[in-house]
């Protein structure tokens, strides 16, 4: 069999194969490079005159994580590695030696080294659990066939830049349906900075703990329908060639605004994000657990939550602001008050969010 034909076989094995659905990730950075107890065996027909004595003889006198791993590890000192390509491939540094990894078509988490000065031996990673890195060398060499177990164990390493590397377009000719409506950019920023001061949070830290979704969902009561108006009426002119009456659309803005924060069993509000919430509420943001290359808990679960509807009433001016307090971990109530019917403008809407806050019991002590 020639090479292109166990190229041409390859590609159709991969064609069949799952494709992964995100890129692999390798943490970039700062590794100690080990290689333990290596082994030869004599190749029957290829080894010289006792080969296979010499061999033996060679096995037994020379000498984990990585103890249990390869027996005796040997450090080579620290080394660098670089991430590109979305994950396809890594370079390996020592000062000035230079080495390049590819990503094999077959296992998105086995590594093969490009040179590693001889065609008598492969040089292969595997990557476990992103930062962890176990392999070997292997090959033949005047009649014996050498494997020596390497390893690579993380030092210092972050999650390289994979910007663009997990995005999902919209396929071509599909539309994004239009079942979300806008939440009013201006009435967002206000409710965000009336919650920030009736629970002692510094402007410029706000969005740090607080968050205010910039869509809401739609529903019946949002989506009313088209609303029919008669020509002569406000917004509906007669036209000079026919009479025509005008239709109104629904606004696909709200001025309903969520605010939501996270507290401690303590009463301290932790920092949130919306990136992987599985509901329309918040996650704990602990940078330390989502660095999957160094995951370290730095803050404390969610013991319970605390959401602000603010819901202003275009017809009347007046304001009103349901507090909810609940079970962070059930999404159950246990507090619920509705403060209704406050004066006009941003007053009226701090009167509203103070008094509910008060009524479900003040909650917050302060910020982690």
């Amino acid at each position: 069999m020639n090479n292109s034909t166990r190229i041409s076989l390859a590609l159709a094995f991969v064609a069949m194969l799952p494709q992964a659905a995100v890129a692999n990730i390798v943490c970039e950075g700062t590794y100690e490079f080990f290689n333990g107890k290596d082994t030869i065996n004599a190749i029957p027909g290829e080894a010289p005159e006792n080969g296979v004595r010499a061999a033996e003889l060679y096995n037994a006198n020379r000498g984990a994580w990585l103890g249990h791993f390869m027996g005796k590890p040997k450090s080579e000192g620290l080394h660098e590695v670089e991430v590109s390509q979305c994950g396809r491939q890594f370079l390996l540094t020592q000062g000035s030696k230079k080495m390049l990894f590819l990503q094999s078509i077959l296992d998105e988490t086995l590594y093969v080294a490009q040179d590693i000065g001889t065609n008598e031996a492969e040089l292969t990673l595997r990557v476990v659990d992103h930062r962890i890195m176990v392999g070997s060398v292997k090959g033949k060499s005047h009649g014996f066939a050498f494997n020596m177990p390497v390893a690579m164990e993380p030092r210092d390493v972050t999650v390289p830049d994979m910007k663009g590397c997990f995005d999902d377009p919209v396929p071509e000719g599909k539309e994004v349906v239009g079942d979300r409506l806008i939440v009013d950019p201006a009435m967002r920023d206000e409710v965000i900075d009336i919650v920030a001061a009736e629970l002692g949070v510094p402007r410029a830290q706000a969005e740090r703990y607080i968050s205010a979704p910039r869509f809401e969902k739609k529903t019946r009561q949002s989506d009313t329908g088209v609303t029919e108006i008669l020509p002569g009426e406000p917004n509906c002119p007669i036209e000079l060639a026919g009479v025509k009456n005008c239709y109104v659309h629904p606004s696909d803005t709200t001025n309903t605004v969520n605010a939501f924060v996270l507290l401690d069993e303590d009463g301290r509000l932790l920092p949130v994000t919306m990136e992987g919430a599985t509901s329309n509420r918040p996650r704990v943001y602990d940078p330390g657990v989502d660095d999957l290359c160094a995951p370290k808990a730095t803050v404390p679960p969610a013991d319970q939550f605390l959401q602000f509807m603010f819901m202003p009433y275009e017809d009347t001016g007046h304001n009103d602001v349901q507090a909810i307090l609940g079970d962070a971990r059930t999404g159950l109530y246990k507090k619920t008050h509705r403060s209704d019917g406050k004066s006009k403008g941003r007053r009226g809407r701090e009167e509203a969010a103070d008094e509910a806050y008060q009524a479900v019991g003040a909650p917050v002590t302060g910020l982690h």
